[in-house]
């Protein structure tokens, strides 16, 4: 599964990462994390990576927690 992201840095100190597109338009690499992501806000901003989300505490992950495949973030300028 690939994620594109693009990184914006605001005033020098504040960086945050964007997905370059909506949950719509990825091809998740299963119908688990498809349903994860649009119901739990899994998105970090901060992290620029998917999440589990467990109370408040964002848990960054590289790879699918319900299919084990591997997720690739990249980087868009």
């Amino acid at each position: 599964m690939e994620v594109y992201v693009r990184k914006e840095v605001q005033a020098f100190e504040y960086v945050s990462f964007t997905e370059f597109k909506n949950e719509d338009e990825l091809d998740f690499c299963c119908e688990k994390l498809k349903k994860y992501v649009s119901i739990v806000k899994a998105w970090s901003g901060k992290i620029g990576k998917f999440c589990i989300v467990e109370k408040d505490v964002l848990t960054p992950i590289d790879y699918c927690p319900f299919c084990g495949e591997k997720i690739e973030y990249i980087s868009v300028e």
